[in-house]
């Protein structure tokens, strides 16, 4: 048997392994890195700190120009408020997005186009050109220009993020230039690191207005992919709009130099190569990269060896919300458990005995009456009967130590209530399968009494079966009863897990699975073990 035992548990960690690679899949899947990282560090944290949580994790590694970008942060050279961190993943996302929006604008502004130039032909040849009868767009058209208003929308928000993504990527390299050329002044310190924040404070101004050139340029560009003489006045627009944009750089420069900045223009010219190496976002070199997946999953198997989950999305670590839950459940499922497979079997073995009499046909009755009653209706009719009408059992609540008794006993009794149809059904079918083979007939043969055939021989047989859907509800005791400590308020893992998927907490969920995991595997070697014990014919080898 020790041989068995000592196999099984070396192929445990296997199992294991397997079971919390499906964890990792799902929870990768389940939410964003930077997300999780939000989870540990705050809603507040910066993306240095996000990012170099995310890097302990395994979740990504610097580049070259991020390790470089680190280090000017560390020495002060760049402002650490303001600077962004990159990912190669997000920079290929926007860009591909991007992309595909302008292609579907492209195709939905020339539809608009023809159709609202075939409706107006239409109308003029319906009314004879006559203006006093205005054009009615018809509903096809309208939901038309609807599609392209969301397409654009869209299209908005990328372009935002996009925008943001090229300012930031154009002021760190705008910052190390000026400061380059600001420390040749003989500027030192914090002057050096004003004066270089104030130029580049209202470079980002004149280069905000140069963005959105860009933008505008690409509006003009997508009306003349276009092509359609029905989009003439709105291309004309565009392109009014593009030279104002254009004008809208000198006067800014104008304005900003004029507020007391007389080298603006100078700045600007000097970061002309900035502007031309830095166009668009795929010219932006990422500072960090997502790591491979294995990376990954080795320090996720790494934190759940040493029992780091995390934090819950209250910033309270996982464990202690584990330790502290573990306590209600056990001490609600671990004796509702055995209480109710103590009554299933004896009413079990009641009914075997005295079959096809009244008594068998009374519980035989009762619970298949029980088992017809919605779970949950039961639980509601004994809190308010029982606890808020007669009084006699606390509705909602729990206390610490012996106090938690009172709180305990109305779901102990639903606990039975509940389970009491299922299990007594399944122990009369198992033992009265016993009473029919021969060895029962043998045993009375020899004289034996009917206590003895009963508990010795009838009893002893049907551990089997018995262990065998125990396996299955071990598991679950660490949990309690979901529903129950969910109805009652009790502070147990159930009442937790059920608050954990309700409110997104994947750590949570995630602990709780692993956890279930192996209390599951070591119940089925623990039954493996059990099945040797009360019958001598299973050998373990």
């Amino acid at each position: 048997m020790l041989a068995y035992v000592l196999r099984k548990l070396m192929y445990m960690p296997f199992i294991l392994l397997g079971v919390i690679f499906i964890t990792f899949v799902l929870f990768q899947m389940s939410t964003t890195p930077e997300s999780l990282a939000k989870i540990q560090l705050g809603e507040k944290a910066s993306a240095r700190q996000t990012y170099e949580y995310l890097e302990s994790k395994g979740q990504v590694a610097w580049t070259d120009t991020g390790e470089a970008k680190r280090d000017k942060l560390s020495a002060g050279l760049l402002d650490n408020k303001r600077t962004q961190f990159f990912v190669a993943g997000k920079l290929e996302e926007l860009a591909g997005k991007r992309d595909d929006l302008r292609e579907s604008i492209v195709i939905l502004q020339r539809d608009v186009a023809e159709q609202e130039a075939d409706e107006r032909a239409e109308h003029e040849e319906r009314t004879g050109g006559d203006k006093a009868k205005p054009f009615r767009q018809t509903e096809s058209l309208k939901e038309l220009k609807q599609e392209l208003g969301r397409a654009q929308k869209r299209q908005l928000e990328v372009r935002i993020q996009i925008s943001q993504m090229v300012r930031d990527a154009r002021r760190v390299e705008a910052t190390l230039l000026l400061r380059g050329m600001l420390e040749k002044t003989g500027l030192k310190d914090q002057a050096l690191k004003g004066a270089v924040n104030k130029r580049v404070g209202d470079l980002e101004r004149v280069d905000t207005a140069e963005i959105e050139v860009a933008v505008l340029e690409d509006d003009v560009a997508i009306l003349e992919e276009a092509d359609h003489s029905g989009l003439k006045d709105a291309l004309k627009e565009a392109k009014d709009a593009l030279a104002k944009g254009k004008a809208e750089i000198g006067k800014r420069i104008e304005q900003l130099e004029a507020e007391g900045n007389p080298d603006l223009s100078a700045d600007w010219t000097a970061c002309a190569g900035i502007r031309e190496k830095l166009k668009t976002v795929e010219d932006i070199e990422p500072d960090l990269t997502y790591t491979w997946w294995v990376v990954n999953f080795v320090y996720y198997l790494r934190d759940i060896v040493t029992f780091d989950f995390g934090d819950t999305n209250n910033h309270r670590p996982v464990m202690d919300v584990i330790k502290e839950g573990a306590g209600p459940s056990l001490a609600l499922a671990i004796p509702g458990f055995f209480l109710a497979e103590m009554i299933a079997v004896f009413f079990g073995l009641f009914a075997a005995m005295y079959r096809q009499t009244r008594i068998d046909h009374v519980i035989v009755i009762s619970s298949i009456l029980l088992m017809s009653i919605n779970a949950i209706a039961l639980i509601m009719y004994g809190q308010k009967f029982l606890a808020a009408d007669w009084n006699y059992f606390p509705i909602t609540g729990y206390a610490s130590g012996f106090g938690a008794i009172r709180f305990l006993m109305l779901p102990f009794l639903l606990y039975v209530i509940i389970s009491f149809g299922d299990r007594v059904r399944f122990n009369r079918i198992v033992m009265l399968d016993e009473t029919n083979q021969d060895y029962v007939r043998t045993a009375r043969a020899k004289g034996l009494s009917e206590n003895t055939v009963i508990f010795k021989h009838i009893f002893r047989n049907t551990l089997i079966p018995l262990i065998t859907r125990w396996v299955v509800v071990i598991p679950s005791l660490y949990l309690g009863s979901l529903v129950l400590e969910t109805f009652f308020s009790i502070p147990g893992l159930g009442y937790l897990t059920v608050e954990a998927i309700g409110n997104s907490d994947a750590n949570v969920i995630r602990a709780v699975v692993v956890f279930g995991s192996v209390s599951f595997m070591l119940a089925t070697l623990a039954s493996d073990i059990l099945y040797a014990v009360v019958d001598p014919r299973v050998k373990l080898s």
